[in-house]
């Protein structure tokens, strides 16, 4: 039987669903796309047991056939086709020719029946959510998600209510990323998204282009969760456990602060970054009334110093930090200035935007 696409459609779909594929899992199905043909159109599924990413696109075909299609090479292959206009595969009891023009490439498939499909969600009760907040949720947070981390819980983006509202939250114990969103909630959501998965939605999300037409829609149960973006959708487990109480950790109040203009510290913190030890990654700040020090050192032996200007108003104190945990926040933080709030080298520092009053970010200090 044989199945028309056009190549550039096909090749866009699969750019957003192939990397969820294993192709180094046990199970060799799971390196596979699996592909139902249902008239003229084509739903395409990828899976890793964990989290599943499928959507659908228009296709020409003789009937109604299912397959399963080896992810990573199929996505070469496309790439390799792309002068072609149209691309066929004709689907065979043990293979597919993929055929474009006078080429054609024969790729073994694996039964269809043997994919394993994540149980279905109930997606009657779906909640809109709007494009820019979700972006903002992923973007504002989940540079601060643990990776493989044994807190299993940590592994993860956390989402709940407070005051009626979605708060997202990340750390993996050194730092801390909270967000409290626009978005409206009025029950008792907990629920902590896999790391994988807010990866695969931001994936798709950027691959719109952060379109504010984007149709988004959301639902869980105490097992799974589903998001549909346009026609792309994503179910994937959660993580079980109790998320720690964060709020603990945001210091309730604090004994200095430090102002500096959010590019220049940024110049700084690139600047040294060249000579940073890149095993602990420390850097020294050391704020005085109108300046800052900034210092860092390798095993090299090669040293890194900056003075910026600064608005200070505390006692002199010396306080190191990981150099890549202040240049995370920086990126997402808002505003042209960013407020460094400390009480002494001990306790967890906060950190805040002057036009970012949504977003808190906590980083705890380290010996340099």
């Amino acid at each position: 039987m044989r199945v028309i696409y056009n190549t550039k459609d096909l090749l866009d779909k699969i750019k957003n669903i192939a990397p969820t594929a294993e192709a180094k899992q046990t199970l060799m199905i799971l390196g596979n796309l699996a592909f139902n043909i249902n008239g003229n159109s084509s739903h395409i599924t990828s899976s890793d047991l964990e989290i599943e990413v499928s959507s659908s696109i228009e296709c020409d075909s003789e009937g109604d056939c299912t397959f399963t299609l080896p992810a990573r090479k199929l996505l070469e292959i496309l790439n390799a086709l792309t002068d072609h206009e149209k691309v066929t595969f004709t689907v065979l009891e043990s293979k597919v020719d993929i055929t474009a023009g006078k080429s054609k490439i024969s790729l073994p498939t694996l039964p269809a029946s043997d994919f394993p499909f994540m149980d279905p969600i109930d997606t009657e009760n779906m909640t809109s959510v709007d494009n820019n907040d979700l972006t903002k949720i992923i973007h504002k947070t989940s540079f601060a998600m643990a990776y493989q981390d044994a807190r299993h819980f940590l592994n993860g983006l956390h989402l709940c209510a407070q005051n009626g509202k979605i708060v997202s939250v990340c750390t993996d114990g050194h730092r801390l990323a909270k967000y409290v969103s626009d978005i409206n909630c009025n029950d008792d959501l907990s629920i902590i998204i896999p790391r994988k998965a807010i990866l695969e939605i931001n994936r798709i999300l950027t691959y719109f282009n952060n379109n504010s037409d984007n149709l988004i829609t959301y639902s869980y149960s105490n097992q799974n969760f589903v998001i549909h973006i346009n026609d792309f959708r994503i179910i994937s487990k959660l993580i079980e456990g109790n998320y720690p109480n964060f709020n603990k950790v945001i210091p309730e109040s604090t004994s200095a602060e430090i102002t500096v203009d959010k590019k220049t510290f940024k110049t700084s913190l690139n600047i040294i970054s060249k000579v940073v030890n890149q095993q602990y990654k420390g850097v020294k700040l050391t704020p005085q009334n109108n300046s800052m020090h900034l210092i860092s050192s390798n095993t090299d032996s090669e040293i890194g110093e900056d003075q910026i200007d600064v608005k200070y108003d505390g006692e002199e104190i010396s306080i190191g930090f990981n150099i890549s945990y202040l240049q995370d926040v920086i990126d997402v933080i808002d505003g042209d200035s960013i407020h460094i709030c400390i009480n002494d080298q001990n306790s967890g520092c906060l950190l805040k935007g002057n036009d970012d009053p949504n977003s808190i970010f906590v980083i705890m200090p380290m010996r340099v």
